[in-house]
């Protein structure tokens, strides 16, 4: 899960008392809405195809809702007027997963109409999401919570443990809430998945008793590891894996790490202070059942805190009490695959024929202005794929990345990464000669993903990769969503995997479509803290070949000029081919995400596959860009056709 600003799970797991009051019942839907873990489950299934990530975003979204006011939804809640909501306040501003709360509660909506709670629905898609790697429930969930009226951002406070907390803080806060050590070891364990920001755990690495040390709790060559993910001070943009290794795997190996004195939180170490709970944690490390069967008791029990139920609070029509744009066809269709219309996993699929009848001529098109445009601009490839690569990467490729900004809300070309982005004036010269042959057929998303295509195969004179087609337009575009969806020249690998795994997206993937990297060019100021001062003190990056490192900064003074542009791969920079592996084993990767590949023992052994062979290369290329064309694209209904490319249908 996304562990943010140091929140950590138990941190979740406190501040309202269990009580008996209006029993819950695993039937409680039975005769009114009989369908409601069946819709949830299927959405589910369909979120965490392209969101790995999902289980770990839900279990934490329900943690941090039970722990303020009980579990009543009141996490769920906008702000209203001048009130700041409970997501308002820090410890949940990293929150992830509404859109899918959005999507359960409004197809259950049309189904069964004000007979579903939120809190209900938050409590079987945390289950569902946690579950869908093992394609059965890990645990059963009771129903027939109601759903609060009120959340209050100032009612976090107390009611969250901090990071630092001791062992006698977090035993006491437990026993508020109902629950014991044995609660509060086995719920700790949900640590298994998700990262921390460097900021919840820095004080361990650099100055723990004010005296410029480490905790000596912390295994000192973990820490060291630690320190140089997390420079000092802490960076609220770097986050670390809460389990090494084993961050998106729901099972024991939390107290694996845990005896090897790894745990990243002080309240984590705090658990091995206390002879109880630390029998308990090397109980639940040598089995991975027990801990399965633990987990799903205590579950029961925290999903119980200071439920309402009978008449108390309400059921909410919409869980956020504001509705989200561009979702009523994705709840339409799974409402139609429920009762049997539709099938929601074939449906709207992209296909190499989408056009043959409708516009048979479009790639044809698309292929004949990128020859001539190549023809003046060698560079167009590298400026094509990276464009569809920042489109799909936010929001899914639905050339939401070629709107222009509307009245105030600025548009994501406007967005600091994607202000370089170029060769939006060849994809409106092929919407304009598309929409003279086949008017209001063929997507601006399906022109890029063609457009990407056939620039970077140009110098082959055939394509390089075959292109599925079906796409629809996206109608919103917001410069702010760019913010944790795009790879990061700064970035960790733990970052970058985690970043590429939400997006269905595997370490295969993260290293072939770097590979990217051979074409096109860098401003320096993406890469200049290598060069001048990159652990504050004036140093250049040690995984950095220095020789390199002093030509590029001749070519870069400090501080870096946005002008200044230097090739990505030395010398090789207009071909498309694996000479970016060569320059990658020679330490001479541009970006920290670059050198980040050497530094995971899968991704290196990939690198060095590729290094050795273009011919594997090109074809593995192929299949990782038909899997991120792919990434939550809009089908059948969804979206629209946009007739120019730069503005949503009026």
């Amino acid at each position: 899960m996304k562990m943010r600003a140091g929140y950590s799970i138990f941190l979740l797991i406190l501040s309202l008392t269990v009580c008996n009051a209006g029993k819950l019942s695993n039937s409680f839907y039975k005769n009114t809405c009989p369908q409601v873990e069946k819709i949830v489950r299927a959405i589910i299934q369909i979120h965490t195809r392209n969101n790995s990530s999902l289980g770990a975003q839900l279990i934490r979204m329900q943690f941090h809702d039970c722990f303020v006011r009980g579990c009543d939804a009141s996490v769920l809640l906008d702000t209203v007027n001048n009130s700041k909501a409970e997501k308002e306040a820090m410890p949940n501003q990293s929150l992830g997963g509404f859109d899918v709360i959005d999507d359960i509660k409004a197809t259950i909506e049309r189904v069964c109409p004000k007979v579903v709670s939120c809190a209900d629905i938050l409590a079987l898609a945390a289950r569902d999401a946690i579950s869908a790697p093992f394609k059965k429930s890990m645990w059963s969930v009771q129903l027939g919570r109601r759903d609060g009226r009120v959340s209050l951002a100032t009612e976090i406070n107390g009611n969250l443990p901090s990071p630092f907390a001791n062992f006698t803080s977090l035993v006491q806060l437990f026993k508020g809430k109902g629950l014991n050590v044995n609660d509060l070891v086995v719920l700790s364990g949900a640590h298994t998945l998700g990262d921390s920001r460097c900021g919840a755990f820095s004080r361990r690495l650099y100055n723990f008793t004010s005296k410029g040390d480490a905790d000596p709790s912390l295994d000192p060559t973990y820490a060291k590891i630690l320190r140089k993910q997390c420079p000092n001070p802490a960076s609220p943009a770097i986050t670390v894996e809460m389990d090494p290794g084993s961050s998106l795997s729901f099972d024991n190996h939390y107290y694996d790490i845990l005896l090897q004195k790894k745990g990243l939180f002080v309240s984590d170490a705090a658990l091995l202070t206390d002879k109880n709970s630390n029998k308990i944690v090397t109980r639940l490390q040598r089995s991975r059942s027990l801990f399965f069967t633990a987990f799903a008791k205590s579950m029961k029990k925290m999903a119980a805190i200071g439920v309402l139920t009978g008449n108390a609070g309400e059921i909410r029509q919409n869980c956020l009490m504001k509705m989200r744009a561009g979702y009523s066809i994705f709840i339409l269709l799974v409402s139609l695959t429920l009762i049997g219309i539709v099938d929601v996993c074939n449906a709207g699929k992209l296909s190499y024929k989408f056009y043959k009848r409708t516009c048979p001529r479009a790639e044809q098109i698309v292929k004949e202005i990128i020859q001539n445009r190549t023809q003046s601009n060698p560079s167009l490839g590298a400026r094509l794929i990276r464009m569809q690569f920042h489109d799909c990467f936010v929001r899914g490729c639905d050339a939401s990345v070629l709107l222009d900004t509307v009245n105030n809300s600025t548009a994501e070309k406007e967005a600091i990464p994607n202000s370089s982005l170029s060769g939006f004036d060849v994809i409106d010269d092929i919407k304009t000669a598309i929409e003279r042959a086949c008017p209001n057929v063929v997507s601006c998303a399906d022109i890029l993903a063609l457009a990407a295509r056939d620039a970077v195969s140009a110098p082959f004179s055939k394509p390089l990769w075959d292109v599925q087609l079906g796409r629809r337009d996206g109608m919103v575009s917001l410069a702010t969503e760019t913010n944790g969806n795009l790879p990061r020249p700064f970035a960790n690998f733990t970052s970058l995997i985690q970043l590429f795994n939400r997006k269905g997206l595997d370490v295969n993937d993260l290293v072939v479509l770097s590979g990217a990297h051979t074409i096109g060019v860098a401003q320096c100021a993406t890469f200049s803290s290598r060069l001048y001062n990159f652990t504050g003190k004036g140093d250049a990056d040690p995984s950095l070949d220095p020789t390199y490192a002093e030509a590029l900064r001749k070519q870069c003074p400090n501080p870096a000029s946005p002008t200044i542009t230097v090739e990505m791969d030395p010398t090789s920079s207009l071909s498309f081919d694996n000479h970016y592996y060569d320059i990658l084993l020679q330490k001479k990767g541009l970006f920290v995400s670059d050198a980040a590949l050497l530094t995971n023992r899968n991704s290196n052994k990939i690198v060095t596959r590729l290094q050795r062979s273009r011919s594997s290369f090109l074809p593995a290329f192929a299949k990782s860009v038909k899997k991120m064309g792919a990434i939550e694209v809009l089908t059948g209904n969804a979206g629209e056709i946009r007739q120019n490319c730069r503005v949503v249908n009026p």
